[in-house]
């Protein structure tokens, strides 16, 4: 893809005391504050392609505010007007709708959403993905079931139905080997 053209520059540590105030007060279920999680999907996509990308910043951008439109009281003006159109439209892909989700199910939702995204959304949801997987100690059992299940189903769906990139097959093939790990230490249990 080519450099895109920003409006302005983007200042990473800007976009994260962005996100950080819009998740203030909110906590993952092993009680940690929420900006962790998309501090760390971002360091996932840095990991397999942020460093490679002629688009870093706004992949990183994204990445770090990829669930503020979903969980937060933010608005697509307000992340346009603060970070540009391409890293407010990046967010915007990433973000689902609850309606359509209850109605299909959520892993068939995703899965159909998936596999349309842009090459980056795509980076970042897997990276998203793998992320909530590393982190089910502390979730309920029938969030861990869910979360694998849902994870197994949108990786088989979309090997199947999309042409994935490089980063995006490793991305699928470390999704799979958490799944696997999973259930490993379920069976030993």
């Amino acid at each position: 893809m080519d450099k895109i053209i920003l409006e302005k520059p983007i200042d990473l540590a800007e976009v994260l005391e962005f996100a950080s105030e819009k998740h203030k007060g909110q906590k993952r279920d092993d009680g940690e504050d929420y900006i962790v999680h998309p501090i760390r999907v971002a360091k996932i996509v840095d990991f397999y392609k942020g460093q490679y990308s002629k688009n870093r910043e706004v992949i990183l951008a994204a990445s770090l505010l990829h669930d503020t439109l979903e969980d937060t009281y933010t608005s697509f003006l307000e992340l346009k007007d603060n970070f540009g159109a391409a890293v407010a439209s990046l967010v915007e892909e990433l973000t689902s709708a609850t309606f359509s989700s209850r109605i299909i199910g959520k892993a068939k939702y995703l899965a159909e959403k998936m596999q349309f995204m842009t090459n980056y959304a795509l980076i970042i949801k897997l990276a998203d993905r793998l992320d909530n997987i590393r982190d089910l100690a502390y979730s309920s059992e029938g969030k861990r079931q869910r979360t694998i299940s849902d994870n197994q189903f949108i990786i088989d769906y979309l090997k199947e139905h999309r042409e994935l990139t490089g980063s995006q097959t490793k991305l699928c093939a470390d999704i799979k080997a958490e799944i696997d790990k999973y259930n490993e230490e379920a069976l030993s249990k």
